[in-house]
């Protein structure tokens, strides 16, 4: 994940919408109108339109809007909902019901599944056990959901990234251990994957800010390394920084099955340490377990050390209890405020992922599933009201998961206030519901820091790594970085590490790489350089780093710092 200086910018894998006026200052200052009055969601017209049960609401609105006002509007629809689309076949993930041996994935469901996505003009691009990432005709979604083969069809889970030496490296000691011998034959036995959505001009870096060689492949239906981003080549370079002589792997991918796909090439690689600047909403449920936490737990069980980045969203999250003080079925934010609002610049996206504690039992594969269905509603504020903009109904009546999400995007030219809010639509207890937001300028209204970890920071096999400043103001917090504890009440993140700093100019350019992406990768090559230049195994390295830490926050490990910031220097 990439954060701008303060809370200017997010880099975000989609473009969305906006509106109204924002006013530059000298310095570039942004000058926001001011907030709206409470909002009353009540009064504002919505037609629920809920759709099949076992099909997401956005592909339920796609098929419908293809067949009442064609296919253009149809394309327009999935651009904005970011649904993947190619032609009129929209991207996503089939689960099937209950669990397959092997002889009826040859024989049984599985088969006779493939055989209805065909028949329906689609194709299976990938499975993995029980999940089938597929292309399927917008005609036929309706139809697939209806199988008694399916339990539920959706998009994709879809990752989101966290951006010449960098200053991390002296500041952490590390170019002190560059010049020492290392303890085995070679310390480029050590690997180092930077896993991540897309490596834009590596090729370029090969020899300079990156090693002369590197190992690449990608996961991605297209095959593309470079995926149009830059992200991924910067994380490598500052691995590189840290580790000039790991033996480095950088490996992309753009779904959930793909990722995995990628892990499972990478433990088969015997790769030592992945470094993981990625984050993940509505994929599971804070407790560390869910299809992304499942893979981490799956590398770390063959011996690989998961680093990854906190998230950026500590500004950008709430989270509490189900509230209903007025009996109309929306939830009061705080006193008669049914919308939680949040500043907009023109040209940013904006994005809302809903999810509460009704997730089910996790199997290994997919949650239980959820009974108590909420509804997310989007909305932004123009001529002085609160104008209805879209929404997400997905049902929750035993299967689904507890999940509810929005994102809005076009290219519009002046800025405003967007706000989203929260409907029961059949619950029979008040479920504790997170809300993340994307595309906000500053904090959102009724902000809540606390629990505000990306997925899969939350898992006890990841070392989460937040934020902290280098050169401006060394060591200190950076507010937008992710904290704990999770939801079962771990302390997180497990150490921070140094956001702020410099790459090439053909990634973020000088000092212009922020957030616990920077972080993320610092941490991984301080980690790969001690068990490149020592006898110690990935446990006594951990224990040494921990020791080592520089205690910035309470004594001891705490929700914000962690053990401390990163620091290989005795």
């Amino acid at each position: 994940m990439r954060r701008n200086s303060g809370k200017s910018a997010i880099v975000f894998s989609a473009v969305i919408v906006l509106a109204a006026v924002v006013t530059l200052v000298p310095g570039g200052a942004v000058v926001k109108q001011e907030p709206p009055p409470a909002g009353d969601a009540a009064t504002i017209p919505v037609q629920v339109d809920k759709g099949p049960p076992k099909l997401d609401h956005a592909l339920y609105m796609f098929q419908k809007i293809h067949e009442t006002q064609g296919p253009d509007k149809a394309r327009e629809y999935a651009e904005r909902r970011r649904l993947d689309v190619e032609g009129d076949a929209v991207r996503v993930i089939v689960e099937s019901s209950g669990t397959m041996i092997a002889s009826e994935r040859i024989n049984g469901r599985a088969a006779v599944l493939e055989n209805h996505v065909r028949s329906l003009g689609g194709r299976v691009e990938d499975s993995y056990q029980e999940l089938f990432q597929c292309r399927i005709p917008a005609a036929g979604l309706w139809e697939l959901a209806g199988n008694p083969a399916v339990r539920f069809v959706r998009p994709p889970l879809r990752p989101h990234t966290q951006a010449v030496t960098s200053e991390g490296v002296a500041l952490t000691g590390a170019n002190l251990w560059h010049d020492l011998d290392p303890y085995r034959a070679s310390s480029a036995g050590v690997k180092v994957c930077v896993l991540d959505l897309g490596f834009k001009n590596h090729n370029l870096l090969l020899g300079t800010e990156l090693p002369a060689t590197v190992r690449t492949r990608s996961f991605r239906a297209d095959g593309d390394i470079a995926a149009g981003e830059v992200h991924g080549t910067a994380c490598a370079e500052l691995v590189h920084d840290m580790m000039p002589d790991a033996q480095m792997y950088l490996v992309n991918f753009n779904t959930e099955l793909e990722h995995r796909q990628a892990v499972e090439w990478l433990i088969s690689e015997k790769v030592d340490v992945i470094s993981y600047s990625i984050a993940w909403f509505n994929a599971g449920d804070g407790k560390g377990t869910g299809p992304i936490c499942q893979t981490v737990k799956r590398a770390a069980d063959n011996g690989i050390l998961w680093v990854g980045a906190a998230g950026n969203y500590a500004e950008d999250h709430w989270e509490g209890t189900f509230g209903d003080s007025d009996a109309d079925g929306w939830h009061n934010f705080s006193g008669s405020d049914e919308i939680i609002n949040f500043y907009v610049p023109a040209g940013t996206p904006v994005g809302g992922f809903l999810n509460w504690d009704d997730w089910g039992v996790w199997n290994g594969i997919f949650y239980s599933g959820s009974s108590q269905d909420y509804d997310l509603y989007l909305y932004w504020w123009v001529g002085g009201n609160w104008v209805f903009v879209d929404k997400s109904e997905n049902w929750q009546d035993g299967d689904q998961w507890p999940v509810e999400f929005i994102g809005y995007w076009y290219h519009p030219t002046v800025s405003t206030y967007w706000g989203f809010a929260v409907k029961k639509y059949s619950a029979t207890r008040n479920c504790k519901l997170e809300l993340f937001v994307t595309g906000n300028y500053d904090a959102v209204e009724y902000n809540v820091p606390e629990g505000s970890l990306a997925i899969p920071a939350d898992s006890e096999h990841c070392i989460a790594v937040g934020a902290t400043d280098t050169v401006t103001y060394p060591d200190t917090y950076h507010p937008y970085s992710s904290r704990g504890p999770t939801h079962d009440g771990r302390v997180k993140p497990d150490f921070t590490a140094p956001s702020g700093v410099s790459v090439s100019n053909l990634t973020y350019g000088y000092r212009g790489f922020y957030g616990t992406s920077a972080s993320a990768p610092h941490m991984a090559g301080g980690l790969a350089l001690m068990k490149g230049k020592t006898p110690y195994g990935w446990d006594e390295v951990r224990a040494i780093l921990e020791s080592r830490a520089v205690d910035l926050g309470p004594s001891g490990k705490d929700n914000q710092f962690g053990f401390g910031r990163l620091n290989v220097k005795k």
